[in-house]
């Protein structure tokens, strides 16, 4: 053992070079595959595609983020919009025998204390 200022031989040189290949390889793929939800959202046509991309990239640090991006990536579901029924007729339309719209049964009790009580 020559001390600390030895000098590298050739297999020294081949196995630091392998390590580093190894370290870039593995940090590359774990990037590539953070990237994923994204390019899901894209290919589906996702109108909120870049916070996907965001909150996927976030995932890199907070792992549950990028699960997260990847379900909202095929879900589909646009966060902060309410969805409403779209059916071809809509329960709150007004019946055709009378002018009145339906009454949830909760109403209907309502209705009944007040008429009990005056």
């Amino acid at each position: 053992m020559k001390g600390l200022s030895a000098i590298m031989t050739k297999l020294d040189y081949i196995s630091l070079s392998l390590i580093f290949f190894s370290v870039i390889t593995i940090i590359l793929g774990i990037v590539k595959i953070h990237t994923y939800p994204g390019k899901i959202a894209k290919a589906r046509n996702h109108p909120q595609t870049q916070a996907i991309e965001v909150t996927s990239l976030l995932g890199l640090v907070v792992f549950p983020l990028w699960m997260l991006a990847l379900v909202w990536a095929y879900s589909g579901a646009v966060i902060g919009v309410m969805y409403t029924k779209t059916d071809d007729e809509s329960p709150a339309e007004p019946s055709k025998d009378t002018d009145k719209c339906p009454v949830d049964s909760d109403e209907k009790d309502v209705d009944q204390v007040e008429n009990h009580t005056a």
